[in-house]
């Protein structure tokens, strides 16, 4: 996997934009993710990945190189989605995975996800709506 993964064209960013936290991230921590959630039944056959703010695609290349059987990549950034689709053509080359096909899908066209990776932003919050600092839940607040 690490192997694979490694051998992507884009793994970082030329530009990264500090507003959209446009980070690399590591073959070794993503092939520690996939993994993980592997071991876990949450990835590899039988599964569909959502991975929200993909950037150049490494987490979710990761799910697809363990045979997740439909692994969705999407960003905000035009950039970053050419970066991600450059590196799915890479693989695809070397076939190294493959295509999706609409197999699984229901009536409507749907399909279930059963891991969504997300960058979720971390912003505090200095005063809550429910009262003090703390929210008015914890240590006896209430």
């Amino acid at each position: 996997l690490e192997y694979s993964l490694s051998s992507l064209p884009n793994r970082v960013f030329p530009n990264p934009k500090v507003a959209l936290e446009q980070y690399p991230t590591s073959v070794h921590l993503t092939s520690s993710i996939v993994l993980t959630a592997l071991s876990k039944n949450d990835a590899g056959p039988g599964t569909t990945i959502l991975d929200l703010g993909c950037g150049t695609g490494m987490l979710g290349l990761g799910f697809a190189l363990v045979r997740s059987d439909m692994v969705y990549l999407v960003d905000c950034d035009p950039e970053a989605v050419e970066l991600a689709r450059e590196n799915v053509d890479f693989l695809l080359e070397e076939e190294l995975i493959g295509r999706g096909d609409e197999k699984g899908d229901d009536e409507e066209g749907c399909r279930a996800v059963e891991l969504i990776m997300a960058k979720v932003k971390y912003a505090p919050v200095a005063e809550s709506s429910f009262g003090g600092r703390d929210g008015g839940r914890g240590r006896g607040g209430g």
